[in-house]
């Protein structure tokens, strides 16, 4: 048990690389060990695990990372859960015209410590965006310039190269679609009506409601 509660420690550090520089006043939200935020905007009641990183990235409310994430240059929505291992918007390298992949001959950020290029001579990364209420699964892998639609899910080891409709269920590699997790009257419901942006009272008050699509549908759909 103290073993555990150690590890539990270590991993929810409030002294952590992130945040160690920041008044307590101001630290809304929960970071890991040895992760690196570069550049982003972290919402209230977020959790990003250990040994993450990030960069150029916005998380929104109530969205957690576990362990191991990467992020770079992507907009997540709220009510995120993202599996350990997960990588999002990995970068590009030129697969043609281009005699080397190597970014020593086409970027200046000289990332093996040297390059012989002194413009950036091929676009090295996209902007990913993760919609609210996303599910994407331990190791999976999101390409760059892909928009991932509210209530997906992204099963384990997936390697997303196109765009996922809302509420679509995506595994494999690469990706594709198995099914979609509600009939489409209820997916067109739940998009219209947002349930993420509503207050968290209101949510706490209404939390069972959220256990059967159909039982919310009833109570909120003033269409019915």
């Amino acid at each position: 048990m103290i073993a555990f509660l150690r590890k539990l420690k270590s991993f929810f550090s409030p002294q952590s690389n992130a945040q160690q520089n920041q008044p307590q006043s101001l630290v809304k939200y929960r970071v890991g060990l040895n992760t690196i935020i570069d550049n982003c905007n972290i919402a209230n009641q977020t959790s990003i695990g250990a040994n993450c990183y990030l960069y150029k990235t916005s998380i929104s409310d109530f969205t957690y990372l576990a362990v191991n994430v990467s992020v770079m240059n992507t907009v997540i929505g709220k009510f995120c859960s993202i599996a350990q291992g997960v990588s999002i918007c990995t970068g590009r390298h030129p697969s043609s015209t281009f005699v080397s992949t190597h970014p020593a001959f086409f970027s200046p950020h000289a990332q093996c410590g040297i390059t012989f290029a002194t413009e950036s001579h091929f676009k090295e990364m996209g902007q990913t965006t993760i919609g609210n209420d996303v599910w994407i699964g331990t190791n999976a892998i999101i390409m760059d310039d892909i928009i991932i639609g509210d209530g997906a899910i992204i099963g384990a080891g997936a390697i997303v190269t196109k765009n996922v409709p809302p509420y679509a269920i995506v595994a494999g590699n690469p990706a594709k679609l198995l099914r979609y997790r509600f009939e489409k009257n209820e997916i067109d419901f739940l998009l219209a009506y947002k349930w993420w942006e509503k207050d968290p009272s209101w949510i706490k008050e209404n939390y069972k409601h959220f256990h059967d699509i159909k039982s919310f549908m009833k109570n909120f759909d003033t269409n019915q």
